[in-house]
């Protein structure tokens, strides 16, 4: 095993969001896209992961906003 490998901090989770896996195209509902969760690490990795929140979540979310 590498020691770097076992000297490395083990990254956790600190913040989940929903987020679109694309913004709207022109005239396009948010609500019509493909929605998922963004995520964000410890480490600085992001996952985007493929699962639809709640109605709720998506119109209460902080960020991930279409500018017109």
């Amino acid at each position: 095993m590498d020691t770097e490998e076992t000297n490395k901090p083990e990254s956790y989770l600190v913040s989940r969001e929903p987020w679109w896996a694309e913004p709207p195209k022109p005239g396009q509902s948010e609500l019509g896209v493909e929605w998922g969760y963004l995520e964000v690490y410890s480490d600085g990795e992001f996952r985007f992961v493929r699962e639809r929140p709640s109605l709720e979540e998506i119109e209460s979310r902080i960020s991930c906003h279409y500018m017109d």
